[in-house]
């Protein structure tokens, strides 16, 4: 059976306000049921219930990393989680890039502090920060906020003198990228700590980015 269009702008606002603001699973399972009667008393429209709950992923729509201080006109890897895909990206300043699936924020050319707004399917919006600094010779990510079970995306080391080495110091573990060698993602560990991820160029200049690992935002 299919859901009618009309039926669809009621229901997104139901799920609007039981799904994406921390409500009660009760109301959430509410919104499924007025969800399923709609299906069976509509007819006329051409979006599947499948095609919507096959777009759901689990949990509150967020976005990863929430914070992050990068050196101008560098690049990180941001992703969203939860809500109703697909998802699109805007940001005060700098670009959004999708390069093999993966999208990453690219910095001006400037510093300031940028704001980026992941909108969902049903256009509700998470939103992170991003503190753009000075850049003078080898530059990397500075600092990261990241939640318990997720990682940091690729990070990506520029200037200075390649090839880089990357090492870590503290809980978690890094991977490597498989082709490109500018670039390491550090996965957390299952609990709150703090991490540093550095990188050293041929001539033996360092940076480091501290991770702070975080308690996974509560849906309810």
């Amino acid at each position: 059976m299919k859901v009618g269009r009309g039926f669809l702008g009621p229901m997104s606002r139901i799920f609007a306000k039981c799904t994406f603001h921390g409500h009660s699973p009760f109301l959430y399972t509410a919104a499924l049921i007025m969800l399923g009667l709609g299906v069976v008393l509509s007819g006329c429209g051409d979006i599947s219930l499948s095609q919507i709950l096959e777009n759901q992923e689990p949990g509150e729509l967020g976005i990863t990393p929430k914070t992050a201080t990068i050196s101008e006109g560098s690049s990180i890897e941001i992703r969203g989680k939860g809500g109703f895909t697909p998802y699109t990206f805007s940001v005060t300043a700098g670009s959004i890039d999708e390069i093999e699936a993966i999208t990453y924020y690219t910095a001006p050319n400037s510093p300031e502090v940028v704001t980026i707004t992941v909108i969902d399917g049903f256009s509700s919006e998470a939103t992170a920060t991003i503190q753009v600094v000075s850049s003078t010779g080898l530059s990397f990510p500075e600092a990261m906020t990241i939640e318990i079970g997720e990682n940091t995306g690729f990070v990506i080391a520029t200037g200075g003198t390649p090839p880089y080495t990357f090492s870590l110091e503290g809980d978690g573990t890094l991977d490597p990228h498989r082709l490109l060698l500018d670039r390491v993602k550090y996965s957390a560990p299952d609990f709150e700590t703090i991490a540093v991820v550095w990188v050293e160029d041929a001539v033996g200049t360092q940076r480091k980015l501290t991770v702070t690992v975080v308690e996974a935002a509560s849906d309810g």
